[in-house]
């Protein structure tokens, strides 16, 4: 039992510092004039994930298994997923400017 609390504290504590990391890019971006581009959505959403998983693992640590195991749980699957997607088409995206770009030189 002390174990299991210790490892969601130690993963708490790192999602965290993941979590902070993507929310000071997003932070600092927007003081840019073009705003949030691609890439700050991306942030933004897998800051989510880091925190619906911060979440998770604090709700684990008070053994609020229910809540943590079966909501928590699926909607960090969600948010990675919708990340991924976003990822993808952001990337198809990209590289059909870069197609025009070169088909226009």
């Amino acid at each position: 039992m002390i174990q299991t609390i210790y490892h969601h504290f130690i993963d708490a504590i790192l999602y965290f510092a993941g979590f902070i990391v993507p929310i000071y890019f997003v932070l600092k971006s927007r003081n840019q004039e073009n705003g949030i581009d691609i890439l700050g959505k991306l942030m933004i959403l897998f800051a989510s994930f880091m925190l619906v998983q911060l979440i998770y693992h604090v709700t684990g640590m008070l053994d609020l298994k229910i809540f943590s195991k079966g909501i928590l749980e699926p909607l960090s699957a969600v948010a990675l997923t919708i990340f991924a997607i976003f990822y993808f088409f952001s990337i198809k995206k990209i590289r059909k400017r870069e197609e025009q770009g070169k088909a226009s030189i």
